[in-house]
């Protein structure tokens, strides 16, 4: 059947998820907390440049400028927790997210992850960090006993403190000078599935994969490969194991046995439903996937996905949606509970 006889529309075959957890109400009471919290480090911003304390401890004269510096860079993170929570939990879709595009030369329909999150993780909270975790050290340092000072120690803080602040961004921004670290996607083509995350890249070819078993709670879609498959995962180095949690791999270690891979959807501008729907769709149905040489089959797709796509801001986070479907497809499950359950 062609894509485009194939609308995605409910019936008796419609599938029902929930996409959603109340724990990301308690983010949002977490976040308003450190809020205040960042509000009240201003509040009590020192204004006496030098003071001696009763405990005989001397503050040097930037004292008050470092306090406000640790402050401002605290807040910047904190303000920023309610904005992450809404793009990242949030149904709307992006529709020049879902695209027609190549992935290593291949035609292939490529679901983007957001680079407005991408900038503001690198270029706003990474750097607002750096400057709240200088400050904060550096406060430290210069809050010294007024009977035991050491001048001649003061370059080898100094250094210190710059490697501890800065020495890990460094590495970040080192990274993404030469395009290891950048916006991921999930790019579905006619030989396979290309997982590639912030730093983390999987290359799952169709006749390595097992299953594809969506989270219900939004958070991840846990694609799993066959033993003795030709699947393949890199990440630069072992810097990124827990860096990029975008796309994570678990289970063994051979290269003959089974191992299963985390993709991360909240980076994604892009409805969870949507995104079960194209990768479960071109899993299910091997015919499909010669139209993914084409990169007009591809564009109907994708205006399918984009009409089905939601303009809400926000739903309820146990409310059951529909999943849409393009061609009924054996789900693989038989084999799967047959293989993995305990």
């Amino acid at each position: 059947m062609a894509i485009e006889d194939a609308p995605m529309e409910s019936g008796s075959r419609t599938r029902w998820k929930v996409y959603g957890t109340r724990t990301v109400y308690g983010h949002c009471v977490t976040g308003a907390a450190l809020i205040l919290l960042s509000v009240g480090f201003f509040v009590v911003a020192p204004d006496d440049p030098v003071s001696l304390t009763s405990a005989g401890r001397f503050h040097s004269p930037t004292y008050p400028t470092d306090w406000l510096w640790f402050a401002l860079g605290f807040g910047v993170f904190t303000w920023l927790l309610p904005v992450f929570l809404l793009l990242m939990h949030s149904p709307r879709t992006r529709h020049s997210d879902i695209a027609v595009g190549t992935d290593e030369g291949v035609p292939a329909l490529l679901l983007l992850q957001s680079r407005l999150i991408y900038n503001l993780s690198m270029f706003v909270v990474l750097p607002a960090i750096s400057v709240a975790i200088w400050f904060l050290v550096k406060i430290n340092f210069s809050t010294t006993d007024v009977y035991v000072a050491e001048p001649e120690t003061a370059p080898l803080k100094w250094a210190i403190l710059a490697v501890f602040a800065f020495g890990y961004q460094a590495v970040v921004v080192m990274q993404i000078l030469l395009g290891r670290v950048r916006p991921g996607h999930i790019a579905i083509r006619h030989d396979g599935i290309h997982l590639r995350g912030y730093a983390h890249d999987a290359w799952i070819p169709w006749d390595s994969l097992l299953l594809v078993q969506p989270n219900s709670d939004r958070k991840y879609l846990t694609v799993w490969i066959r033993d003795g498959h030709r699947a393949n995962f890199f990440r630069p180095a072992l810097l990124w194991k827990k860096f990029d949690s975008t796309v994570i791999k678990k289970g063994f270690s051979s290269d003959e046995e089974g191992f299963f891979v985390h993709v991360d959807r909240r980076p994604f501008r892009i409805s969870p439903e949507l995104i079960d729907a194209a990768v479960e769709h071109y899993m299910e149905n091997p015919d499909a996937r010669r139209e993914l040489r084409d990169p007009e089959a591809i564009a109907r797709t994708v205006e399918v996905l984009r009409s089905h796509a939601t303009t809400a801001w926000w739903r309820s986070q146990r409310r059951p949606v529909p999943v849409p479907r393009l061609v009924p497809g054996s789900t693989g499950r038989d084999e799967f509970l047959g293989k993995w359950s305990l």
